[in-house]
Formats: structure tokens, sequence, C-alpha cells
């Protein structure tokens, strides 16, 4: 299992599964489609790992089963989970098209959940990709 370093902060270290649609592809299709919005996303990975999630409905959301969303006012969304030692885990970034939460992404996200719970009780081994912009994390999983 591979996990990307998105972005260390003083509350939380935030990582990305790397599986299928990825949050670094989502990152990346808005950043040449929208800019502004993909700066909102970014500033919003930024302000979890900093300070983490805030109480407010407009920005970040209980999903169910321990599943969170933070969002933004156009639609753009990450999907994340806590884990143990202050660490936060993104299962994928999608833009939301209507009210509720597509129910095919939810379930998406609690899967890769199973599958990252899974390889950490296992002895499989997780990689964690850091650019080389990134110094080595000081929370690991």
């Amino acid at each position: 299992m591979d996990l990307r370093l998105v972005k260390e902060g003083n509350a939380f270290t935030v990582y990305a599964i790397e599986m299928g649609k990825t949050l670094r592809e989502f990152l990346a299709a808005l950043e040449k489609s929208d800019l502004k919005e993909h700066d909102r996303v970014i500033a919003r990975l930024d302000q979890l790992a900093e300070h983490g999630a805030s109480r407010r409905k407009d920005e970040f959301n209980i999903l169910q089963d321990g599943l969170y969303e933070a969002k933004t006012a156009k639609g753009s969304r990450v999907v994340f989970f806590y884990e143990k030692n202050q660490i936060v885990i993104c299962t994928h970034g999608f833009a939301k098209k209507s009210r509720k939460t597509p129910k095919e992404l939810v379930e998406a996200a609690l899967e890769r959940k199973r599958i990252y719970q899974k390889a950490r009780q296992s002895a499989e081994k997780i990689r964690i990709i850091i650019s080389e912009a990134q110094g080595k994390p000081r929370r690991l999983p």
C-alpha cells in the first residue's frame, strides 16, 4: 500500500491513499480547470493539518463510519478519516454535483479505508511517498 504525504502541520500529518483515482490526480485536474478552486482545496487541507477540522458545516462534515469530508463552497470535496498519532488519511477528492454526497463515492472511500486498515493490521509494508520539496514527516502511520 502506498501513501503520499500531503501536508505536515502542527495538529496533524495528512496523507493520501495512492489507489484508484487519487487525490493527487483530482488536484492536478482541478489546478488545470479552476486554479482558484484548487487553491481553496489546498487551503482547506492546510487548515486540517495546522488546526484540525473546524466544527463549521460549510468547511467540514461527518459522512459515516468514521469518514469526514473537507468542503469548499463551490462543491469540491476531499474525503478523509483519522488514524492514530494525529494522522489524517485522505481517500480521494471529487467535485460534488448534487445535494447529497453520492453513495458510490462514500462506498469507495469506505473500501479504501478497509484496505488501509487491513494493511496496517497485517505485515504488509506501507510505503510513504514524499516529494523532493518535503522533509521526512514527524508522524508516520
